[in-house]
């Protein structure tokens, strides 16, 4: 049998110290949505630009990424927990982190990297498309690094994101569950939406869910219960829903149950815990 390399964040059987492991990825959003420095126009701009070069038919990604911050959780000696490190931070420059990862996932490719303003919560965007079979379509990710120790930026823009009026297809967060430290904050946007979401964290179904329905968006994965929301589940979405379109939420659990498996260790029945039964 295939071996593949283990997780680098492995969930300890303690669970009154797992909370420390729950990552968080995230992005600020497109301008419109963002705090007053947190995305300037010139980022809005390269979202349209990177946007608009993909075919209409294209499925659109935004994925939002807080570094790991060593002040509040267990990332790892040295630079691992260092909030603005992109190069050494556990959750953008290890072995299973976005940018890490995507550089040697068989059928994706970065195609651009924009560096943020040193005042910016935003440190980078990194754009990745995903070479399609037939039969497939093609898919454009947005992937956005958050400074560590803005976090609430990050959760500010990703819930009102979900509440907006956008071209993404689907909205991503995937790391520490910021609600299970504070309160929803409150949402620009009133309007109701049908965005598709993904909340990788620890119990988002539970702390995500509420926020998430006020708003109309539409939960295509999230988690019951504690668990490290490394990059292979972005690559495992991504691939699914190229593949099986949005609405699959059968196949979109799977994919994140098998990977999660596979790269945990695990037997596929302790991974199928992890991840919400959505209707």
């Amino acid at each position: 049998m295939e071996k593949f390399p283990k997780s680098s964040v492995q969930i300890p059987r303690d669970q009154t110290r797992v909370k420390s492991y729950c990552i968080f990825f995230d992005r600020p959003i497109k301008s419109k949505f963002h705090n007053a420095k947190i995305c300037s126009d010139s980022a809005f701009f390269w979202t349209l630009v990177f946007f608009a070069s993909f075919s209409v038919d294209a499925i659109q990604i935004e994925v939002f990424v807080p570094l790991c911050d060593g002040a509040e959780l267990a990332c790892g000696k040295g630079k691992a927990g260092d909030p603005r490190s992109l190069e050494a931070n556990l959750y953008w420059g290890g072995a299973f982190s976005v940018e890490s990862f995507f550089k040697r996932a068989s059928r994706y490719q970065i195609v651009d990297r924009k560096e943020g303003r040193p005042d910016s919560s935003t440190l980078r965007q990194l754009a990745v498309e995903r070479i399609p079979q037939k039969g497939e379509q093609k898919v454009s990710i947005l992937f956005y690094a958050y400074a560590g120790d803005k976090i609430d930026n990050a959760l500010v823009d990703f819930l009102n994101a979900t509440a907006g009026k956008n071209n993404t297809d689907l909205l991503v967060w995937a790391g520490h569950n910021r609600l299970m430290d504070r309160s929803p904050p409150s949402l620009k946007n009133s309007s109701r939406s049908s965005k598709s979401v993904a909340v990788l964290a620890c119990k988002s179904e539970k702390y995500f869910g509420p926020v998430l329905h006020s708003v109309g968006a539409k939960p295509i994965a999230m988690t019951r219960t504690f668990m490290a929301p490394e990059a292979y589940l972005l690559e495992a979405l991504a691939s699914t829903v190229a593949k099986s379109g949005l609405k699959d939420k059968k196949a979109v659990r799977s994919s994140l149950v098998a990977a999660y498996a596979k790269y945990q260790r695990i037997s596929i029945s302790a991974a199928g815990t992890v991840f919400s039964k959505l209707d």
